[in-house]
């Protein structure tokens, strides 16, 4: 939807290539960052087991894809971003942030070193094109171009204890060979993809990335492995539990990595200025105001983003992401509190439905098999 004059229009969501899989599956389609998207198959909960028992696959296809070519690439992304490009090597990629002067952030996403000139990177559906032109706006003379590559490539994601064992049955590399954020070009089936070991599930697996022709030949060639199709809400539900930040929920441009724990992301990099470093380095040495927490509520209902936490009847927070954990049996969640309560079992209330109910500071993650 668009706002035109004061006026909302409507407009088409756009579908990935999956759009058909999805529909001949049964799926329960919602709009999701401008996408047609699965919100579920045939049951949230049996999806979710399935990838924590043996494996699942996901239509990733909304989130974009970037190309980034040059010979001032290093030095470019060392700018843009947080984290420490020294830590890569070809073959290898690094999670991080982008963020603004005052230290909140623009997005998170994955970028992959294919070779020091050619970097392949992942960013968040809703973000594409602001990412977009927010990396470009910061060329300047460096000698870098931007390829958008979202509506030429599909992406999958294939998450799960046996995605490794039943994967391998059907690519041309050894995939034992492959490291937690490593990855390869190969073949699947004859057919060339892109491989990462990265995920949002808190399980081991992979994400694919390969031409739009190629999508419906993977897709189905995972599924005959046995994999579970799962939708976005199985996939929220997972990330929750391996306390995972989700962009507009743990982080946004009102909430900095510090803040939402993610402080080993920030790194000195002495000598090289990279935008938002003083502020966030000043918040990693002196601390923040507020912080992220594990959530676990002990009366019953279901938290959900932006519910009020309480302490003593003052409030002292609020909810970032919540729901039911099919794993764990029990609701959970993430908020951002007060640093002065963040110790793990403290006792707090989260106003659902104006009654204040009671819950716990818990560690996190909640389950990680990673």
């Amino acid at each position: 939807m668009i706002s035109i004059n004061g006026v909302e229009i409507i407009t088409e969501s756009k579908k990935t290539p999956l759009y058909d899989a999805h529909i001949n599956l049964g799926a329960k389609m919602v709009d999701f960052a401008g996408f047609f998207m699965p919100v579920q198959y045939e049951s949230i909960i049996k999806e979710h087991n399935a990838v924590r028992t043996n494996a699942g696959i996901f239509d990733i296809s909304h989130m974009g894809e970037f190309l980034l070519e040059g010979e001032d690439i290093f030095p470019f992304l060392q700018f843009v971003m947080i984290n420490d490009l020294n830590l890569l090597e070809p073959s290898k990629g690094q999670y991080s942030c982008m963020c603004y002067e005052n230290g909140t952030v623009v997005d998170d996403l994955v970028y992959y070193e294919e070779t020091p000139q050619r970097f392949r990177m992942i960013v968040n559906a809703s973000n594409v094109e602001k990412d977009f032109k927010w990396l470009n706006n910061h060329i300047g003379d460096w000698n870098v171009k931007i390829t958008d590559l979202s509506y030429q490539r599909a992406r999958i994601a294939f998450q799960g204890p046996k995605a490794d064992e039943l994967l391998q049955t059907i690519v041309d590399t050894d995939l034992s060979e492959i490291n937690r954020f490593y990855f390869r070009h190969c073949k699947l089936n004859d057919l060339p993809i892109f491989i990462a070991r990265t995920g949002y599930t808190g399980e081991k697996g992979f994400e694919l990335s390969m031409d739009n022709e190629y999508a419906s030949t993977v897709w189905n060639s995972l599924m005959e492995l046995g994999a579970k199709p799962a939708g976005l809400g199985a996939r929220d539900s997972l990330r929750l539990e391996a306390s995972y930040s989700l962009y507009g929920h743990e982080i946004n441009d009102k909430i900095t990595p510090i803040e939402a724990g993610l402080f080993w992301l920030v790194k000195p990099k002495e000598g090289i200025d990279y935008i938002g470093k003083e502020v966030l380095l000043e918040q990693k040495s002196k601390g923040t105001n507020r912080t992220l927490v594990g959530l676990s509520l002990i009366d019953r209902g279901i938290i959900r983003q932006d519910y009020k936490i309480y302490k003593d009847g003052n409030e002292i927070g609020f909810v970032t992401s919540g729901g039911f954990s099919p794993t764990l049996q029990k609701t959970i969640g993430l908020g951002l509190i007060k640093k002065e309560f963040k110790e793990i079992d403290t006792e707090i209330q989260i106003e659902i439905r104006d009654k204040l109910l009671k819950g716990l500071v818990s560690s996190t993650p909640f389950f990680r098999n990673v």
